[in-house]
């Protein structure tokens, strides 16, 4: 699956990589309330403007799904806790069948 992941990458900055060559031409931006012109490569505020959809769309997924991260975090807790036990429980049982000295199991 990684692998998957990976190609998909490749792919995807290929297609960036292409799509920045073909548009070099100078796009001039300006920053709206101040009288600033600034001349930069067509290609910049495109990427520039997926790259932040990208971002805010990660973001967003990632604070909706905390309270699943949440979730995971009390049932790992709850599993290491449930391990412990059961090690404790068998470490009883090993102590008291070789108190009673048969070697058999005390619950059968």
């Amino acid at each position: 699956m990684r692998a998957v992941g990976l190609i998909v990458l490749l792919v995807i900055l290929l297609a960036a990589v292409f799509f920045s060559m073909a548009n070099r031409e100078v796009a001039e931006l300006g920053l709206w309330p101040l009288d600033i012109r600034i001349g930069v490569p067509l290609f910049a505020p495109i990427l520039g403007g997926v790259v932040l959809g990208f971002l805010v769309g990660w973001t967003g997924c990632w604070l909706k799904d905390r309270h699943v991260r949440r979730q995971l975090r009390g049932s790992m807790r709850e599993c290491m806790a449930s391990a412990e036990e059961i090690d404790r429980l068998k470490a009883e049982l090993k102590a008291a069948q070789s108190d009673q000295g048969t070697g058999r199991d005390i619950a059968a």
